[in-house]
């Protein structure tokens, strides 16, 4: 006999009670019948069938003429909704019941709902188990993180490169996300793998991808191209908005950050807490035997670097007309004056911006957030030099950055012409006009020497004294022809003002 269904009016536990007596205490079937009052057909089949089948809820088709006439309206609906929807402008069951009702169906929004869940049981995905042979794919996202970063809470994106064989991972954090970030992440995914994969899977992330054209090809930004075509993989990309496309990288991002990102990791710099994170994360997967076996048979399978490495910086040429200063990405960098009305080329990496006009000449900052400036006073020594309002704006940062005697100098000159200050930057103007010329090292000697003599003015700028061997005209003799002097200028300026 096979599995038996009890009928309604023999409960499931006297079933129990009946095999019990007959299977247990081996009490004749007869007088299990006579004891519970049951007949002994159905005691004997109770007690000989092989399983019980629990209760079986078997539910009548519900006659739905309202739902049935308006099923066939629905479903075109239903199916044609990507040509008058976009983005998050989605069609709801809602809107659906409207528009049926705009059609002439008088349909409940309640069997609208209906209709529109077994329309979306009917669309829903089915995952399928994948088999990733060594070598073949990876998988590549950024996430968004915080680090303690020199004692200050910060922001950052840690790119994850999650090897899909093996399920080795390689993490950097990144002080963007941005193009310039994506590619350096990289090349240096790849050097910590000591090889490239055939494949790499991302999503629509705009550092790699510059537009989703119809029929969703994409138009790839040059750089991430140039990137493709030097390391010889193939980029796949997961469909817009369709996150489980790439799910491995998705959930070990996740996990990466509540098992090795609390608390908070912290360093004096992003690449030595980036470089912390990835030997933590490495030692964890050195203690998964199954897995460092799978990244033998993955790493024989890697194809070799090239000996040439990629260079992820971007490069610009540029202009530049009456500024020595350059506005990129939000921040402001300077550059030397002489470079005005001239080409020149920037190179715009993931930490530092270089500026450069021909092979030898050109000038480093480090790279700046959006808003900041990063400027370099040794570049703008000929027009400060000339512009002493401009200078005294900015006298205590440049010899704040220029370093001794500098600060000493400015001191000086403030005290010895206090309250005018315009007047001290009148007088320090001549130093940066030499260290223009001379150079830095040698007009810093020649101020502590004038510190010590406290002859605060350049010798090229002090005034002259007659010659002995000049001779002046009898008619000259009684003249006296003082020595300039524009500080009595500024009180001859502020007495005009008053009258």
């Amino acid at each position: 006999m096979g599995g038996l269904q009890p009928p309604g009016m023999v409960p499931m536990d006297l079933v129990a009670v009946i095999r019990h007596k007959v299977l247990t205490e081996g009490v004749p079937l007869r007088e299990v019948s006579r004891e519970l009052g049951l007949s002994r057909n159905t005691v004997r089949r109770y007690a000989r069938a092989k399983s019980i089948a629990g209760p079986q809820v078997v539910r009548d088709a519900r006659v739905a003429p309202v739902r049935d006439a308006v099923r066939v309206e629905a479903e075109a609906l239903w199916k044609d909704r990507r040509s008058f929807t976009a983005g998050k402008q989605r069609l709801t069951a809602e809107r659906l019941t409207e528009l049926l009702r705009e059609r002439g169906h008088e349909a409940s929004a309640r069997t609208v709902r209906r209709l529109v869940a077994d329309l979306r049981r009917g669309e829903r995905e089915v995952t399928v188990p994948l088999v990733h042979p060594p070598g073949e794919l990876a998988q590549v996202d950024f996430f968004e993180v915080w680090v303690e970063l020199a004692g200050v809470r910060t922001k950052a994106w840690m790119f994850l490169m999650r090897l899909l064989h093996s399920r080795r991972d390689f993490t950097m954090l990144c002080a963007h996300q941005d193009t310039t970030w994506f590619l350096a992440a990289h090349v240096a995914a790849f050097a910590h793998f000591a090889g490239v994969l055939a494949a790499v899977a991302y999503d629509n992330l705009t550092a790699a991808v510059a537009k989703v054209l119809l029929g969703q090809p994409r138009l790839l930004r040059p750089r991430f191209a140039h990137l493709v075509a030097h390391y010889a993989f193939e980029a796949r990309f997961c469909r817009p908005g369709e996150g489980h496309d790439k799910g491995s990288v998705e959930r070990r991002g996740g996990n990466l950050r509540l098992q090795h990102m609390v608390p908070l990791p912290a360093g004096d710099t992003l690449a030595a807490i980036s470089a912390a994170l990835q030997r933590r994360i490495d030692e964890a997967f050195l203690r998964r035997a199954e897995d460092v076996v799978a990244w033998e048979r993955e790493r024989r399978a890697l194809r070799p670097l090239s000996t040439e490495v990629f260079d992820p910086a971007e490069v610009r040429l540029v202009t530049l007309r009456h500024h020595a200063s350059l506005m990129l990405q939000g921040a402001s960098y300077s550059v030397p004056s002489r470079w005005c009305g001239g080409e020149m080329e920037v190179r715009i990496g993931p930490e530092t911006v270089v500026f450069a006009r021909g092979k030898d000449d050109e000038v480093t900052h480090p790279r700046m957030p959006f808003g900041g400036r990063s400027v370099d006073y040794r570049h703008l020594l000929q027009p400060l030099s000339i512009k002493p309002q401009a200078l005294r704006q900015v006298a205590h940062e440049l010899v704040a950055q220029f370093g001794a005697p500098w600060p000493a100098l400015w001191a000086a000159l403030r005290t010895r012409h206090s309250p005018d200050e315009i007047e001290a930057a009148r007088r320090l103007a001549p130093w940066l006009r030499d260290a223009d010329k001379e150079g830095m090292a040698r007009t810093a000697t020649r101020i502590a020497h004038a510190l010590a003599t406290e002859q605060l003015l350049p010798e090229s700028h002090a005034p002259r004294l007659p010659s002995a061997s000049l001779v002046v005209p009898a008619a000259l003799r009684g003249y006296e022809v003082e020595t300039s002097d524009l500080a009595r200028y500024d009180a001859l300026c502020a007495v005009a003002r008053v009258a």
